[in-house]
């Protein structure tokens, strides 16, 4: 059996300028031969983001999408109601989930969850689907490559979900891109409305500069409690798979920092 081989653009002609070019562009975006009508539904290319969205997939990793997009795939005109999560399922949602390492942790771990993966990535997303079919978890999770803010604002309703992880997410060191960071104000208090009461929030970073950021926006969002204390982390779980990015920012000499907060009974306090 030969490698599977990545495809480099394929039915792109090789004079054009990929730039320019309104025949091939759409062929490029939309993650190699993905239908017009499967990146309609389920590709990210319109909506404004920051970050890398496309990238290559292999041949294989294009078939598993085929498959698995149209069974769990959260498409733009979809909501979790129409997601066929059981009634007694805990939602948990990972917003930018990378290749999806943590993700499968979780579903092996908690057996009675059901998994929202949010990830713009393209790539990321293809990696995700193979890690999860392979460990015989992918029917319970669903997987989204849309914006988290449109996710969280579109399709989630108030108070619905039971937990939100955010991993290493961009930090965007330079002043004049903070505001591309995904943890800002706004979005933190979209995150608590989306929160049921008791509902949490993980986050972990191993950029300073970037967890104290998050930790101080988080620690004055009405209703949330940070379980460390006031700009408090907590300790690794010592069962935590390493990331990849976690595990490429040991080998840098850095350490990540974690929190985590609940969301409180009664939203109209802050402690």
């Amino acid at each position: 059996m030969q490698p599977e081989t990545t495809q480099r653009f394929p039915y792109v002609n090789p004079t054009c300028n990929p730039h320019l070019c309104q025949t091939c562009l759409p062929r490029i975006i939309g993650g190699m031969r993905l239908t017009k009508e499967f990146r309609d539904q389920f590709s990210q290319h319109e909506m404004r983001t920051h970050g890398r969205k496309n990238g290559f997939v292999t041949t294989g990793q294009e078939a598993r999408l085929s498959k698995w997009l149209p069974i769990i795939g959260l498409s733009k005109t979809m909501t979790l109601n129409d997601a066929r999560i059981p009634d007694d399922s805990p939602i948990v949602m990972e917003i930018g989930f990378g290749n999806g390492d943590f993700l499968v942790q979780l579903a092996t771990r908690h057996p009675d969850w059901t998994l929202i993966g949010v990830e713009i990535y393209l790539p990321g997303v293809a990696k995700a689907v193979g890690r999860l079919e392979d460990a015989e978890v992918i029917e319970r999770t669903r997987i989204t490559q849309l914006p988290a803010q449109f996710v969280l604002q579109n399709q989630v309703q108030e108070a619905q979900l039971d937990g939100i992880v955010v991993n290493h997410p961009d930090p965007w060191p330079k002043a004049r891109h903070h505001k591309r960071r995904i943890i800002q104000k706004d979005f933190a208090q979209l995150m608590v409305s989306r929160l049921k009461p008791g509902g949490f929030i993980k986050l972990a970073s191993d950029v300073q500069e970037l967890a104290e950021w998050m930790r101080t926006i988080l620690d004055a969002t009405p209703g949330l409690r940070n379980i460390a204390g006031k700009s408090g982390y907590i300790d690794r779980d010592e069962n935590r798979v390493f990331t990849k990015f976690e595990q490429r920012g040991i080998r840098e000499g850095r350490t990540s920092q974690f929190l985590h907060y609940i969301k409180e009974t009664n939203t109209g306090k802050k402690t």
